[in-house]
């Protein structure tokens, strides 16, 4: 009887359930990667992502901590914590204080410039026709909007802090890019720079987009990718591997292929899902 009881007490320490723990997810009031309230609440992509990998994780307990966009890379230097952060940029400084995985969270099309239609009519730019940001501020003379203290990648900041005359608005606050939405509906600026998916949620969400539409920029790569960041230390290391391991299986659904195109025009949906396919057979 004894025996019998060390084996199943055994039987436990090494299965699953051993491993249960928590993981602390931070995250932050950005649409659409995050919807904290109102009529899409739960539906951003990043945290429909943290919702697959749960139920692929039923012995863990996900914990969400909603914290300033700001302070994500802060926390997660924090080694006696044990936090993580969904669609990160992975880069050789970051990697001193964080773990990432190999394994691309989220994967999405780069930057574009969103303006009104009858500008694009007039530029005659067609529906899935890219431009160049630099033709845009260098001989069209269009009035940029962007977010303050934001990285649009390497390319297009050069071509933004390196184009001569070139009219910008920049707004500092907490929802620049909802203002600057704004302000782009009311033709106060030409044409505002941020992600796709970005635009396509301002301009639904505050009733624009049948007067706004984006396009792409020669100046950008494909496809931005965002990884999952723990903290570095001996449980952040688990959780990495953990949570690698599961976006492989994840990255293979139906559901998870949805999530990434959620948040977009249905004229930029190919776009990207022809950049993804394109980008496995490469890698073959």
């Amino acid at each position: 009887m004894l025996r019998a009881f060390f084996c199943i007490t055994f039987y436990l320490c090494v299965s699953p359930l051993s491993y249960a723990h928590t993981i602390n997810w931070l995250t932050h009031d950005f649409a659409p990667y995050y919807i904290l309230n109102g009529e899409y609440q739960h539906q951003g992509r990043d945290e429909s992502v943290i919702s697959l990998l749960e139920k692929q994780l039923p012995h863990v307990t996900f914990n969400r901590l909603v914290i300033p966009s700001g302070k994500v890379t802060q926390e997660l230097a924090n080694k006696s914590a044990n936090n993580c952060a969904l669609s990160l940029y992975k880069n050789e400084f970051r990697k001193e204080f964080i773990y990432f995985t190999e394994q691309s969270s989220t994967t999405g099309l780069s930057p574009s410039v969103a303006m009104h239609k009858k500008l694009a009519q007039s530029l005659e730019v067609a529906n899935g026709e890219q431009v160049s940001l630099h033709d845009l501020l260098a001989e069209k003379k269009l009035t940029l909007g962007v977010s303050m203290s934001r990285s649009y990648g390497e390319q297009l900041d050069t071509v933004i802090n390196t184009t001569p005359d070139v009219d910008i608005v920049i707004r500092p606050t907490r929802n620049s890019l909802a203002s600057l939405t704004y302000m782009l509906n009311l033709k106060r600026l030409d044409i505002l720079l941020g992600y796709p998916s970005e635009h396509y949620y301002l301009a639904k969400s505050m009733h624009f987009d049948e007067n706004l539409t984006q396009r792409s920029i020669t100046e950008a790569p494909a496809l931005s990718y965002g990884y999952i960041g723990c903290t570095k230390n001996a449980q952040g290391a688990k959780n990495i591997q953990l949570l690698n391991e599961q976006l492989k299986v994840i990255k293979q659904t139906e559901q998870y292929h949805q999530v990434l195109l959620r948040w977009l025009p249905a004229q930029l949906k190919p776009l990207l899902e022809s950049r993804i396919h394109n980008t496995k057979n490469a890698a073959r």
